[in-house]
């Protein structure tokens, strides 16, 4: 019996690694179509409630602000630690995927994101706020974030930019609905009332929850015997001879073995040969699963056929006695491989973690902080500046995401350019005292910013490469985690220690354009490292 081999490819410069096993085959692959546009819409749907609430919740951050007059620092706890819990159990919630599937962790997610919002509007201090919001509906944002989007990237695979960017998109929709919508449910119910009714809106997320279908798999058909030639009785022309048809023969033969080979299941009996339950999805060790640019485009620019990029698992699931925690194999592998620190001596991974934390500090500030700040100047409709963050955004979503897939374009220049200009026009919102001011920072900002959500899986891969962007995503998600718990508190210490919104909106400003400005050393690193590698090998 032979056992699994692991071998290496290189193509065009790029190395690959395939594993194969006896009795492993692979997911099914997508159909680009079909039900998967249905899958598409529910995580539309799915984005334009969760990120609309958390993207507007400045809006019921300046209610908090005077209802309980407990400080901006502290307030400002809830909505970084909802979304700094929301990415932080992005791993955690990887390896649930892999053990129940989509379908269960996004409706498990969206009730105790509900319940926990529904219980905010009985919150008696901040404090209980930050348990209700930020930790329960954050860990049930977290459990809901992840299963929008993979379950989105297994339905595509040439359409996969579209299909994954109109999904997204949904956030930008989001905000711009929301935050006109929270403001005149408080207006009309009190901020208790419109918490409740935004609680229980959330609950629309389960129907869209089960939309998400798995790939059907396509059936196989058992070959028992190979289909010889049919036998010609006469006898052979003289023009034929016996050695031409062993030739004959021994061509189909070999289509026959080859098939066998790439079909291990045809080997079996046909009564063993019945689809295979499994317990568990698998579908977080797909190494192109967090991927959301087109795979054409992946094999343009990286020289690895779409078709390699498949997950092989293995057709007896060993299962541990856990209880109701994920204990598969499978499950296991999917958590170990986001939380394996082996990246962190790569240099250019190192640098594009810590633009990526310098991002987070300051990518809240603007959305926490607009509202009050523009209030404080005496401007009204101040909730419509975050709407107009969210359509901006939205229209960026989509232009980024088209022109990223074009051969012509530098990717990682676009990232660091759109960084640069965000955060240069925050500091730069300091000098608005208008609403028409403001609202043209709030167009550059929202669109510009739109690169740090859209790009950020597309430039991963071209610089680490697809077997890496598992691992590489999963580290982002908790460097991002650790930073959105520091940005929105600290802007809101340095309001309490200097009664003005300048400095925060300094800060952010200031991190996320350095962020954009650190990222143009990585061609240099990458120089260097090609030059040390042609200095060993020589």
């Amino acid at each position: 019996m032979s056992h699994g081999t692991v071998k290496s490819v290189k193509k065009n410069g790029s190395q690959v690694d395939e594993s194969s096993r006896e009795g492993s085959e692979s997911l099914p692959p997508p159909p680009d179509g079909g039900w998967g546009w249905m899958v598409v819409f529910a995580s539309f749907m799915i984005h334009i409630v969760t990120d609309g609430m958390t993207y507007s919740f400045g809006v019921f951050y300046a209610e908090f602000l005077t209802y309980f007059n407990e400080g901006q620092s502290k307030t400002a706890w809830i909505v970084s630690i909802l979304v700094g819990v929301t990415l932080s159990s992005g791993p955690v919630s990887s390896s649930f995927v892999n053990r129940w599937g989509c379908r269960t962790v996004t409706v498990a997610g969206a009730l105790l994101s509900s319940v926990c919002v529904v219980a905010s509007a009985f919150a008696k201090n901040v404090t209980t706020l930050i348990f209700t919001i930020g930790v329960g509906a954050g860990v049930g944002f977290g459990l809901i974030y992840l299963p929008a989007i993979v379950s989105v990237t297994v339905w595509f695979k040439r359409y996969r930019s579209l299909a994954t960017g109109i999904a997204v998109c949904g956030s930008g929709l989001g905000t711009f609905l929301f935050a006109p919508i929270t403001d005149a449910l408080i207006s009309n119910y009190g901020w208790r009332g419109a918490m409740a009714l935004i609680g229980a809106f959330i609950l629309n997320c389960v129907p869209l929850g089960l939309m998400f279908r798995a790939v059907p798999e396509r059936p196989i058909t058992p070959i028992t015997e190979p289909m010889l030639p049919k036998q010609n009785k006469s006898p052979l022309k003289r023009s034929q001879s016996s050695e031409q048809v062993v030739r004959a023969n021994g061509k189909f033969e070999d289509d026959v073995a080859r098939l066998t080979l790439s079909q291990p299941a045809l080997n079996k009996p046909h009564e063993q040969q019945k689809p295979h339950s499994r317990q568990g999805s698998g579908i977080m060790q797909r190494p192109d699963v967090l991927y959301q640019g087109s795979m054409t485009s992946l094999a343009r620019f990286r020289g690895v056929s779409p078709e390699r990029v498949q997950l092989s698992f293995k057709r007896e699931e060993r299962e541990q006695s856990c209880g109701w925690l994920p204990c598969s194999e499978e499950s296991k592998a999917a958590l170990a491989e986001m939380l394996d620190i082996s990246l962190l001596v790569d240099p250019v991974f190192i640098l594009f973690a810590l633009s990526n934390f310098l991002t987070s500090i300051g990518f809240y500030i603007p959305y926490v902080y607009t509202v009050p700040m523009s209030a404080a100047l005496g401007i009204e409709n101040s909730a419509y500046l975050i709407s107009i963050i969210g359509a901006s955004n939205l229209v960026g979503r989509i232009i980024l995401g088209y022109i990223s897939d074009k051969p012509w374009v530098n990717r990682l220049l676009a990232y660091n350019v759109c960084l640069t200009i965000a955060g240069i026009s925050t500091a730069m919102a300091m000098a608005c005292w208008e609403f028409w001011g403001l609202a043209l920072y709030a167009t550059m900002f929202g669109f510009t910013i739109g690169a740090y959500v859209g790009l950020t899986s597309v430039v991963l891969v071209d610089l680490l490469g697809i077997e890496k962007l598992t691992n590489a995503f999963g580290l982002l998600l908790l460097f991002q985690g650790i930073a959105s718990l520091i940005g929105p508190p600290f802007a809101g210490w340095l309001f309490d220690s200097l009664n003005s919104y300048a400095p925060a909106f300094f800060v952010a400003g200031g991190t996320i354009s350095l962020s954009g400005l650190i990222l143009f050393f990585i061609p240099m690193l990458e120089r260097r490292s090609k030059r040390d590698t042609t200095i060993e090998q020589i």
